[in-house]
């Protein structure tokens, strides 16, 4: 278990969604974050090569970057740190799509409590860091070619 803060960068262009998960983040009570937002991708991307996070939760839908190419950029700039989607669309596909392409995990705005976004967080960080716990074998996760086609 981490004994630290959780570093979370959260890039979300949504003011209103930025304080709910503030807001959901700091009444967990099993863990501590501390959560860094950033609105555009470029401060993103420029605090990923800067700061270290443990976690990003990012929304694919920004003012300067659209889907897959947040994802990938985010993921190119900082390949060890784990990324979870935040999206406002209740729909699977769109969180398949995101596992696919690399992300640990996914959430919908709104429909998660922060227990349960602290524990999303916490996993992904998880499942993401399999070398640096001797012995544990963790089964890598096969792109599906058939979304967006």
């Amino acid at each position: 278990m981490i004994d630290r803060p959780v570093e979370v960068l959260l890039v979300e262009d949504n003011p209103g969604d930025a304080r709910l998960v503030r807001e959901a983040l700091a009444q967990v009570q099993s863990r501590r974050f501390n959560l860094t937002h950033v609105d555009r991708l470029e401060d993103a991307l420029r605090r990923l090569e800067r700061d270290e996070y443990d976690v990003v939760l990012l929304d694919l839908l920004l003012q300067d970057s659209q889907r897959l190419g947040t994802l990938m950029m985010i993921h190119e700039q900082a390949p060890k740190v784990p990324i979870v989607v935040f999206t406002g669309l209740a729909d699977e596909v769109v969180g398949l799509w995101a596992l696919s392409e690399g992300a640990e995990d996914y959430v919908v705005k709104g429909k998660v409590s922060g227990e349960k976004l602290a524990g999303t967080l916490f996993h992904a960080i998880q499942r993401h860091e399999p070398t640096s716990r001797p012995g544990l074998k963790v089964r890598k996760r096969q792109p599906r070619k058939e979304y967006g086609q």
